[in-house]
């Protein structure tokens, strides 16, 4: 099933499909399969996105989604900002949208959340202009029937949206032609948080230019991501690959599990698209002073060439 037939197949059958058992449901997991691995295609061989569809936890969702997050900002559609397919409530189209995570929102925000996630997407709109054929600026409408739902918030916190409707959805080719436009607007809005995060200006980062200072900050959201942290280091074992300092062994109970986990693609080499995020191959483990320094060297991916001229040499 192409990429077209899967959003029709989505859109022709969801409102009837969420009258029956939800378990074990094969619309629920075409959601979860089939449209997120046309997704996937469209997009490439591209692991700096993860692609995720749900038609809800326990139950059917009102608005079922297939949404696309970028690793180095979320790896969770509740926070963050990300790109999104959602299905009207009413079954009658599909948005494509630049959205951001309501569930955190909410959390902290309550009631007031729906004007929090307006005046946040404005901000996003007047920072990045975007123009793509057929483009929404800020809110869209999901007929959703409950306020406060989070088919509700989705409608307040779309930033940029494209809108598919039932009967007319496109071929394969301008699927993925509006796709690629949204992962490049995407990509914008993460390289201009970066940017934007300007005020807080870390020592290595004083004197660089804005592009060179925008691809270090960068490659720290991708080192300082949690989750994919947490997991180079359980692959990778604890102890520094440069100099070899083990802080359990040294410290005791407080240095346990203590270590960096490094990305191994060059600062300079960071242009946005493609970036490894493979926890073996594109990471090493580092105490945090052979992490300063191999950051002053040009052998930021070569880490035993850097053992054997600053550690060994």
């Amino acid at each position: 099933m192409n990429f077209k037939e899967s959003i029709d197949h989505l859109i022709e059958n969801y409102i009837v499909e969420k009258t029956k058992d939800f378990t074990g449901n094969a619309l629920a997991n075409h959601l979860r399969n089939v449209i997120p691995d046309n997704v996937r295609k469209a997009l490439g061989e591209n692991d700096r996105y993860y692609v995720k569809g749900s038609a809800g936890q326990s139950g059917w969702a009102n608005v079922p989604w297939i949404s696309v997050l970028d690793r180095t900002v979320t790896t969770s559609p509740q926070n963050g900002f990300y790109l999104v397919y959602l299905l009207r409530e009413d079954g009658a189209g599909v948005y494509l949208s630049l959205n951001q995570g309501v569930t955190n929102l909410k959390e902290k925000y309550g009631k007031s959340v729906s004007d929090v996630l307006r005046v946040r997407a404005a901000d996003f709109n007047a920072q990045i202009k975007f123009q793509h054929k057929g483009s929404i600026e800020g809110p869209i409408d999901l007929a959703s029937s409950k306020k406060g739902s989070l088919g509700d918030l989705y409608q307040h916190g779309a930033i940029y949206s494209i809108y598919y409707e039932k009967g007319k959805i496109p071929e394969d080719s301008e699927l993925e032609h509006d796709l690629i436009a949204f992962v490049d607007l995407y990509l914008k809005m993460v390289v201009n948080q970066s940017v934007s995060d300007g005020s807080n200006v870390e020592e290595d980062e004083a004197g660089l230019d804005v592009e060179d200072g925008t691809k270090l900050r960068e490659h720290k959201r991708i080192e300082r991501n949690q989750k994919l942290a947490k997991k180079v280091k359980e692959l990778q074992g604890y102890k520094c690959s440069a100099c070899g300092f083990d802080f359990e062994k040294k410290y005791g109970e407080i240095g346990k599990g203590f270590i960096e986990a490094h990305h191994l693609t060059p600062v300079y080499n960071i242009k946005g698209k493609k970036v490894g995020l493979d926890p073996v191959k594109d990471f090493s483990v580092l105490c945090s002073n052979c992490h300063r320094m191999i950051h002053k060297t040009q052998l930021a991916d070569r880490v035993e060439e850097f053992k054997a001229q600053y550690v060994t040499g």
